[in-house]
């Protein structure tokens, strides 16, 4: 009889182990996947940024080169928006 309790003992040991196993290996997993989507998200907003630059950048010097049709255009842009928005708000 003692001796199938300690078996049940050995096994239960053996199986909580196992389960305490497993389970850091999918605390591991898992925080590995953080960690690449946090750095995929970071170079992403990155990549994005310096995007926005370039396009900041490209306007504000066609601005300088064509005021009259930035100002039409910024016009145009304005209007469509408060269009949209008084639709929007109906």
């Amino acid at each position: 009889m003692q001796e199938m309790k300690d078996a049940a003992r050995d096994a239960a040991s053996g199986m909580t182990a196992a389960a305490a196993d497993t389970i850091e290996k999918a605390k591991d997993i898992g925080r590995d996947a953080v960690d690449r989507g946090y750095e995929g998200a970071r170079e992403y907003a990155s990549k994005g940024m310096d995007y926005a630059g370039e396009v900041s950048e490209s306007l504000a010097e066609f601005a300088q080169r064509q005021p009259w049709v930035a100002l039409a255009g910024a016009f145009v842009v304005g209007y469509v928006a408060a269009q949209a928005l008084r639709r929007l708000s109906l």
